[in-house]
């Protein structure tokens, strides 16, 4: 009876791939491999892929591919961690078909194999739901690029979409096996690739649950292939065309501002602020909605959302306009473009508050949970 449980729990974990990008490996790699077999099965599944790593480390993917359960897959030149992840999401989508899920593993020695059997054996009681294994990022075990990178991107992804998590670059993942499919289709060749998946998962309400897992820095992190500039450019890419299209969106609804202050000062004494304000702003937020949907968030339809936004739109640019004029008018303040912009500043506060835990809440805030050891 305690040999069919085994046995049971056993067939179980070998339904879980473990996937292992790697560029460049050395012998951790191999040791690696011999911590699966000897610590999390005989015959769990490995698909390691070769991103283009230079001739001299070959000899390592071949000892790795002498295991007969293990895929070895080879880019002839680098593509970068998304690639890689992808190539093995298809080759796992045509050959392991009944596969449960499967767990991505980085191949430098940061992932402790305890750890890797852990978030195996949750995510099985948990088929549906992705598993997180979350790096807790303290001073004096985490290198300080490390540790801002990690930490800077949390309290990013938090503040602006309502995802709050541990670790939003941990490299050890259990995934779903019925959102590969979907993952293949995800932007993103390079780390930013694994960002792109948190947004997925959040804007189709897959759950998110983290464990927390060792953290592991070897010779201070320098075998990772992040590139602090490059690759986090183009993680942090969405909210830089975000930024840029609110920019320019307040461009253009203070020079048109000022522009019909200038015109209309004189023909409408009363209400040209008003007029000014209304003109300006829906100008600048038509610009701004299409910038949003079509280049920085690239969303195919609308949803609910946007009868919010619309009406937060509208309360807004009424306070804006209200507000300048009555400045302008019972007050000694003179500067029309200037005492909006004090005013717009304070409004904008206001409003992302209001879009983060109103406009946006349904879509966008979904909590992890978090497993306690």
């Amino acid at each position: 009876m305690m040999a069919s449980t085994i046995q049971k729990s056993q067939n179980k974990i070998d339904s879980v791939i473990i996937v292992i990008p790697s560029l460049n490996p050395d012998q951790k790699l191999i040791e690696l491999m011999q911590r699966i077999r000897s610590s999390i099965s005989e015959s769990v599944p490995v698909v390691i892929v070769n991103d283009g790593s230079d001739p001299e480390t070959h000899l390592f993917f071949k000892k790795a591919a002498s295991d007969d359960h293990c895929q070895v897959l080879t880019h002839e030149e680098n593509g970068g961690k998304g690639k890689a992840l992808k190539t093995a999401f298809d080759y796992i989508l045509n050959q392991y078909p009944d596969s449960t899920g499967v767990i991505t593993v980085d191949g430098d020695g940061q992932h402790t194999t305890e750890d890797v059997k852990r978030c195996i054996e949750y995510f099985l009681s948990n088929p549906e739901t992705v598993i997180l294994g979350s790096r807790h990022f303290s001073k004096s075990a985490t290198p300080l690029r490390s540790r801002f990178g990690n930490l800077f991107t949390r309290k990013l992804i938090s503040n602006l979409n309502g995802l709050k998590l541990t670790d939003t670059q941990t490299g050890l993942r259990v995934l779903p096996y019925s959102t590969l499919k979907d993952l293949l289709n995800i932007e993103g060749e390079r780390y930013e690739y694994e960002m792109n998946m948190l947004f997925y998962f959040r804007d189709h309400n897959i759950d998110i649950e983290e464990i927390p897992i060792e953290t592991i820095y070897i010779e201070e992190n320098k075998s990772s292939h992040f590139n602090p500039l490059i690759d986090s450019l183009k993680i942090y890419s969405v909210f830089i065309k975000y930024s840029l299209s609110a920019l320019v969106s307040f461009l253009i609804d203070i020079a048109l501002f000022t522009l019909l202050v200038s015109l209309l000062r004189s023909v409408l004494p009363v209400s040209y602020i008003i007029v000014s304000t209304v003109v300006a702003r829906v100008s600048s937020a038509s610009f701004n909605y299409l910038s949003n949907r079509y280049l920085v968030f690239k969303a195919k339809k609308r949803n609910t959302s946007v009868y919010k936004y619309s009406l937060l739109f509208g309360i807004e640019m009424f306070l804006s306009g209200a507000i300048v004029q009555g400045l302008i008018l019972y007050t000694a303040l003179e500067t029309e473009w200037m005492v909006k912009i004090f005013v717009d500043i304070i409004i904008f506060c206001l409003g992302f508050f209001v879009q983060k835990n109103w406009v946006f809440k349904k879509e966008h805030q979904k909590d992890s949970k978090q497993v306690k050891d």
